[in-house]
């Protein structure tokens, strides 16, 4: 059986915790409904009072696309998971990183 601190699955297993982790989506934009509002409403139902951090967007050249960061206060690895996932699921969101 190998450790799982000496022998690191994915870049993820490297972070160490508590930290600021800022999460990326690629959104579709829509009239009326910017994205940054949008990702603040999906992932801020999981956080403690606080752990947004900061949020900041940016359109695409051509408007059809909004890109976001949320830096979030994870305070573990099931947390970093869960907005990941959430974020991934839903349909607005092209793209996360």
């Amino acid at each position: 059986m190998t450790d799982k601190k000496s022998d690191p699955q994915d870049g993820f297993d490297l972070i160490e915790y508590p930290c600021d982790f800022p999460f990326k989506a690629m959104c579709r934009a829509q009239d009326g409904a910017p994205a940054i509002d949008y990702i603040e409403g999906l992932i801020t139902p999981l956080l403690d009072d606080g752990a947004l951090v900061s949020m900041s967007g940016n359109h695409s050249r051509t408007g059809k696309f909004e890109s976001v960061t949320a830096t979030v206060r994870l305070k573990n690895r099931q947390e970093l998971e869960a907005i990941y996932e959430l974020i991934a699921q839903s349909p607005r969101v092209v793209m996360t990183l």
